[in-house]
């Protein structure tokens, strides 16, 4: 709308306005006729008022309540909300200077007839009317313009920039990590110089609006951590435009003697270059895509943090002692924990579970993809074998690959060790295509999101299914008949969302579906549920380091612990869970809370598994 009337303005600016017929060069005039044009000038008018009421609002948000997330001691914001007000009371004084015009006063409105009034009643008549709109008109003119020179570099390049952001978006899977070619010998692994970063990272940067919607959804700065997935954002845009003509002399292909200069200021890495970029920061992120959720010009921060991450790994050789040891335990015995890869498939034992390896009929429907916590954590492992007893009831030809599983490679990937992640992913695919599976089945939703979403960048292209959807599809099927648990009239359950069956993979319905069969068809909500669910603090490599928190800080805590709080708030007896880090963490929260007696907290394959018919 504002389009359209400030190119009548300036058209008017160029042809001269007449006060007789002062909508004479107004594009709705001229287009769709006089009676048209009254319609959309008396628009502006209320548009105008609501843009002002609105700017208020922000005013009132950002320097009065002092919003989280909000910058209030940036004066760019000030700057903003000026020029817009400034827009916007210029064309209210001025359309109530054209109705004080005798020929046109019959055609006021509400707003401009009153504004004319105003007018009148200090002075301004039909004679000095004129002087008056083209003051109003000069004002609103240079504002504009100012706007435009001022818009590229400041907060307000999203207007430019995020329309591009959306439009060269890729098409890959939201839960596939870029691919590092390990082989060329003049590739980066990872970014730590502005130069170094993928320009999507960079694009990013200039689309970002500074609303602060990532902060406050995110679950490390939500409990006191000094991560800020927004500070990230935005200093990677104020690097770039900091150096602009450094990075684009370096991206000219320049010799350090034809460019010393340009070479030398972008030496200095933007890790640790401002306390949003600390080492801390980017370790704290558990890439629970909240951020990427939020954020309404479709940013991604965690592909930022995850290349400063392998930066750290992988040139640097920085990472924390209890990181380092998954990442020695990953390569030496293929799981995290590093426990001997020879005892991978000894949670089986005794319930006739086909290991191809071992079987002479190699043919399998499914494969269950075990997972490292399936298969060596004590509580995952019951969680296992009572998806074994549901798939062995539904009579699903199924197989295990035993010892010649291995780690998926989530934590690695997303723990910065890209090179620790190819080795593991590649083996993985070379195993699973010497069988010819094609459909695979896991309750680890970190192996799923891998193997579904990461394997096709190595040739591993498979039905991948989380268990949850399995489960239902069972149950729909008639191959399972699960009942109402006795519990259900007494007690109440929720459920708590998986990151990454839920906001990276969509997969909400499934597990809700799975534990409303069990709970009589009713679920209680904790407060952040959905694609707004909080994370239990696991994911992005998380579950291997040691989460600190800062006694000093009333705001810091566990971010299981803020988790478990909501779910036990809702009053639920029995906390479900769909993620064997999530199952871990939710009930380390319960025993924390001292709820363990009273609370149970259950993976939805137990629950079904003692509720089969």
């Amino acid at each position: 709308m504002y389009t359209i009337h400030t190119t009548s303005q300036m058209v008017a600016g160029i042809f001269g306005y007449a006060m007789d017929d002062p909508y004479k060069f107004a594009l709705p005039n001229f287009l769709f006729g006089e009676a048209a044009n009254h319609i959309y000038e008396q628009a502006v008018n209320y548009v105008s008022i609501l843009v002002l009421t609105g700017l208020g609002f922000f005013a009132w948000r950002r320097w009065i309540k002092k919003a989280k997330g909000l910058d209030v001691h940036s004066p760019a914001s000030a700057i903003v909300i000026s020029m817009i007000a400034t827009l916007m009371v210029t064309t209210l004084l001025g359309n109530g200077a054209k109705t004080v015009a005798a020929t046109y006063f019959t055609h006021a409105g509400l707003i401009d007839g009153a504004i004319g009034k105003l007018w009148e009643s200090i002075g301004v008549a039909n004679s000095n009317a004129d002087t008056v709109f083209q003051i109003m008109w000069w004002g609103h003119i240079i504002t504009v313009f100012s706007f435009m020179l001022y818009v590229p570099t400041s907060k307000h390049a999203h207007l430019i920039f995020a329309p591009f952001n959306y439009f060269l978006a890729t098409d890959t899977p939201k839960g596939q990590l870029s691919k590092l070619n390990l082989d060329d010998e003049n590739a980066v692994w990872g970014s730590n110089r502005v130069e170094d970063f993928p320009w999507p990272n960079l694009l990013d940067g200039m689309s970002c609006i500074e609303c602060g919607r990532c902060q406050v959804e995110c679950p490390a700065n939500r409990t006191g951590k000094v991560l800020n997935p927004k500070a990230i954002i935005v200093e990677l845009k104020h690097q770039m435009l900091e150096k602009m003509p450094e990075v684009a002399a370096a991206r000219a292909g320049k010799t350090p003697e034809e460019g010393a200069e340009a070479v030398a200021a972008l030496e200095t890495g933007v890790i640790n270059s401002h306390e949003g970029l600390s080492e801390e920061a980017l370790w704290g992120c558990t890439t629970c895509y909240a951020c990427v959720e939020a954020c309404p010009v479709g940013n991604n921060q965690v592909n930022a943090i995850i290349e400063m991450r392998r930066h750290l790994v992988l040139a640097e050789s920085k990472m924390s002692p209890e990181l380092q040891k998954a990442f020695t335990n990953m390569e030496n015995n293929s799981n995290p924990w590093g426990v001997g890869a020879h005892t991978r498939a000894d949670w089986a034992q005794g319930l006739n579970v086909k290991v191809l390896s071992e079987a002479e009929d190699k043919n399998v429907d499914v494969l269950y993809w075990v997972g490292c916590a399936g298969a060596f954590d004590e509580r995952n492992k019951k969680i296992s074998r009572d998806f074994v007893k549901i798939m062995q009831k539904a009579d699903v030809n199924f197989g295990i690959l035993g010892t010649e599983e291995g780690c998926s490679g989530d934590s690695a990937r997303r723990g910065g060790n890209e090179y620790l992640y190819q080795t593991l992913a590649q083996t993985n695919v070379d195993t699973i295509n010497g069988y010819g599976i094609k459909k695979i089945v896991t309750a680890c939703p970190h192996c799923y999101n891998t193997i579904k979403n990461e394997y096709p960048q190595f040739g591993g292209n498979f039905e991948v299914i989380h268990h949850s959807e399995y489960i239902n599809q069972l149950s729909k099927e008639g191959k399972i008949d699960v009942k109402v648990a006795d519990d259900a009239n007494t007690g109440k359950y929720t459920y708590h969302d998986s990151c990454y069956i839920g906001r990276y993979n969509n997969n909400y319905d499934n597990p809700r579906d799975v534990v409303k069969k069990v709970s009589g068809g009713k679920i209680e909500e904790a407060v952040d549920h959905h694609s707004k669910g909080l994370c239990c603090g696991a994911g992005g490599a998380q579950y291997w380091m040691e989460e600190h928190v800062d006694e000093s800080n009333p705001e810091s805590m566990r971010v299981n612990s803020k988790r478990t709080g909501q779910l036990l708030d809702t009053g639920a007896t029995t906390i479900a869970t769909a993620c064997p880090f999530c199952i871990t963490m939710i009930t380390d929260g319960v025993k924390a809370a001292e709820k363990i007696d009273s609370v149970k907290v259950k993976d939805i394959a137990e629950l079904v598994a003692e509720n089969i018919d």
